[in-house]
């Protein structure tokens, strides 16, 4: 990884180079997109609008064929970079991944609704015929969690490939500084105490937010790990503590996400960071 940052800082024809052919090949995009967010941190945003449009030229041609996951998922990097390069916040950055989310959703909805239709249709079939949790939904409420899972994975993308590129910013450049920024991402208060109340409120009046949800949960989620990423290098904590919260997400799903996601608003309020001794 570290040769390709190098390969992407070398000069401006190397960086189209690469982020030219990773964006040609299927499922390469993320080296595009963390590509264009490199130079526009590095940079400028000038350069990286230069660069902007090299990656996104194959990816019309995805998006043509009927996936426009390239195409949105570079640009939203790089709107999220642009962002990152003058505020200088993380914290904005997961506030920006709402409305990102919000456009993504409704892009998908236009550009997909056909492919969405069908595929929500065989998911309602499937569910009914083993017994799912879901049989009983509604056509129309498949088709929304749909859109909103879909929604947020690519806005989740996006926010991985920036902090890829930030990653390589900070090898080449900064080493550690990303880790540190990383380990002292909190949400403010009022975003966490908003999308708690949102997400507890549909639950209690049952209110349809399904669209939404994944969505919703995403900046919390990734403000949890961030503190337990925090906590496990405060505390000099073996990393075998990671590996254990990432296993427990794709074993645990649920019930880890709710950890999470509990975790995310106490330290919002709290700043548990700041409570916790260091190791001595």
């Amino acid at each position: 990884m570290r040769a390709l940052a190098e390969t992407l800082m070398k000069g401006r024809n190397q960086a189209i180079m690469v982020v030219m052919i990773a964006a040609m090949l299927p499922l390469l995009y993320w080296v595009s997109a963390a590509g264009v967010a490199l130079i526009t941190l590095r940079k400028g945003v000038s350069e990286g609008v230069k660069l902007l449009f090299w990656g996104i030229l194959p990816s019309i041609f995805w998006m043509l064929s009927g996936d426009p996951s390239a195409i949105m998922v570079i640009s939203g990097t790089f709107a999220l970079a642009v962002l990152l390069r003058q505020t200088v916040s993380w914290q904005k950055v997961l506030i920006a991944l709402i409305p990102a989310g919000v456009l993504c959703s409704f892009l998908l909805d236009v550009g997909l609704a056909p492919l969405l239709d069908q595929i929500a249709s065989s998911v309602q079939q499937l569910a009914s015929e083993r017994g799912a949790a879901f049989q009983d939904w509604p056509e129309q409420r498949v088709r929304s969690l749909l859109v909103g899972v879909v929604s947020a994975f690519q806005v989740a993308s996006m926010l991985v490939c920036l902090m890829l590129a930030r990653s390589w910013q900070a090898k080449l450049y900064n080493p550690g500084g990303f880790q540190a920024e990383f380990h002292q991402l909190r949400l403010p208060v009022v975003l966490a105490v908003m999308l708690a109340l949102v997400l507890l409120l549909s639950k209690i009046f049952a209110v349809d937010i399904s669209r939404w949800f994944a969505l919703l949960l995403l900046p919390l989620i990734v403000a949890g790990l961030a503190l337990i990423h925090g906590l496990v290098s405060k505390r000099g904590l073996n990393k075998g503590w990671l590996v254990a919260t990432y296993a427990s997400i794709v074993f645990v799903g649920p019930y880890m996400v709710t950890l999470l996601v509990i975790l995310a608003c106490v330290d919002a309020l709290m700043d548990l960071r700041s409570r916790l001794p260091a190791k001595n």
